[in-house]
């Protein structure tokens, strides 16, 4: 198994609002910042953020403090309020500080396995909802009615707020297993409010799913770009070659991203010799270029399904296929998440996350904001519910079926 990039001190991410897996985080990767009192002041850090009026005014309000407030003090609640201020007064959506026990389940989300109820969420940039974006097989949610693209409205007795960070709602909803959640949901098809009970559990998950839909296509989807996401990816296609594909679906269908190590590597795997995606700072430097080589590449006809929801890693793996003309896409306009977040240690266990930098495609587009367009637009029909995916209602799936099929043919 190849193994191309190495993972880094401080972890490069590409998904963050849009993802979290609720009980499964976001893939250690992928959070938004945590909630808390939030300030609608921005500041605009010039390198001298913590000069002599900063420790001054901080230590007349620590004096004040002191002398007439009335209840006690936890100074470590003090000191975390104010590193979480500080990334809180960025104007960055992706921005946040993590605690000790919020880093740990940070880094504890990638592991594949957690305590919670088994759905995918994201977040949208724009509206601020919370929806349910895929509901992992076997999980605790799908003994309820939760289907995907439901906003959550409500967690037990808390009331989502559209500026609320999608990991303190993650850590909300997770919790020990065997102690229930209810969740309030929104369904937009038939404008209607339903409560959901939910018995958490452990979930095991994998985000690579595969099948021969006939004798000559294989089938591969993948959920979320997590620490082994490739090498079950490539797993997966080899067990399908050797089964008798001779052309591959992939689908990436409310995939929100998740780790660039992982999906380059993924592309590394399917594509000839070239540049996958380039990682440009805050000054339009190119930091880094990351290539395929010429070891490995599928020779053979490839589809990627998509949503409004594929987003970020999974926008890169889109582009790249489609660029490099290898893969015909057919679904929707993907999301349009073309920023990425770095996670950063601080040395004692706690670490910060932020935006350091932006993306661009094998042919150099910038994708943040407008998605990348698909070959072949394909809507999934009015009356289709979640029940539907991978089936004759499944129009998407069906039309990458037909478009293979074709190109078989010929």
């Amino acid at each position: 198994m190849r193994k191309t990039i190495k993972k880094a001190v401080v972890t490069v991410v590409l998904a963050s609002t849009v993802i979290g897996l609720t009980g499964c985080g976001s893939s250690g990767v992928f959070s938004s910042s945590l909630n808390g009192g939030k300030s609608s002041s921005k500041v605009t850090y010039d390198g001298n953020l913590i000069d002599a009026d900063v420790l001054s005014k901080t230590s007349k309000i620590e004096t004040i403090i002191d002398n007439y407030y009335y209840n006690d003090v936890d100074d470590d609640a003090v000191k975390e309020g104010i590193y979480k201020g500080i990334m809180e007064s960025l104007d960055d959506p992706y921005a946040e500080y993590y605690t000790k026990e919020e880093y740990a389940k940070l880094q504890e989300d990638d592991s594949g396995e957690y305590a919670g109820i088994g759905v995918t969420v994201s977040k949208d940039e724009d509206t601020g909802y919370v929806r349910a974006v895929n509901i992992l097989e076997g999980a605790p949610a799908e003994k309820v009615d939760i289907q995907p693209n439901d906003v959550i409205v409500k967690i037990d007795d808390y009331d989502i707020l559209t500026d609320d960070d999608l990991d303190y709602l993650v850590s909300l909803i997770r919790g020990e297993a065997g102690t229930d959640v209810t969740l309030k949901l929104y369904r937009e098809s038939d404008k209607s409010y339903h409560d959901v009970t939910i018995t958490r559990e452990i979930v095991e998950y994998s985000t690579v799913s595969s099948f021969m839909i006939d004798d000559k296509i294989g089938y591969v989807r993948i959920t979320q770009f997590i620490d082994n996401t490739d090498e079950l990816f490539e797993k997966a296609v080899e067990k399908l070659k050797k089964e008798g594909m001779q052309a591959l679906m992939i689908d990436v269908r409310s995939d929100p991203g998740g780790m660039l190590t992982s999906v380059v590597s993924i592309c590394d795997y399917l594509l000839p010799e070239g540049t996958i995606v380039s990682i440009k700072d805050k000054n339009g430097k190119v930091e880094e270029e990351y290539k395929s080589t010429d070891e490995q590449s599928l020779d053979m006809p490839m589809v990627v399904l998509t949503n409004e929801y594929s987003a970020s890693a999974s926008e890169i793996l889109t582009s790249a296929l489609k660029e490099f003309k290898v893969a015909t896409v057919v679904g929707t306009n993907t999301y349009g998440k073309g920023i990425v977040q770095s996670v950063i240690p601080l040395g004692d266990g706690t670490a910060i996350k932020l935006t350091t930098q932006k993306y661009f495609t094998h042919d150099g587009n910038d994708i943040h904001k407008k998605g990348v367009a698909p070959d072949i637009e394909v809507e999934l029909p009015d009356d289709y519910t979640y029940k539907d995916f991978q089936g004759k209602n499944d129009s998407q799936y069906q039309k990458g079926i037909e478009v293979l099929k074709e190109k078989l043919s010929k």
